[in-house]
């Protein structure tokens, strides 16, 4: 049987939660938000934060690899 919107919104809740999901806000200039949007779109993302988050972890894994390599 199907949910109910109210239960789908209640698991969408409860998912949340569970991952500790934070509202994260940013003031962009409209240069900024059109160059994220034009990048997004370029690299194939769905949403503007799916992009923003590969950076992210792009830089993350890049810098583990120059510590890494430091220590070596």
């Amino acid at each position: 049987m199907a949910m109910t919107p109210a239960e789908r919104k209640r698991r969408q809740r409860e998912r949340m939660k569970s991952l500790d999901v934070r509202l994260v806000q940013m003031e962009l200039a409209a240069k900024e938000r059109e160059t994220i949007s034009e990048m997004a779109e370029l690299r194939g993302f769905e949403d503007q934060t799916e992009y923003l988050l590969s950076l992210v972890y792009k830089d993350r894994d890049m810098s583990q690899k120059e510590l890494n390599h430091a220590a070596n």
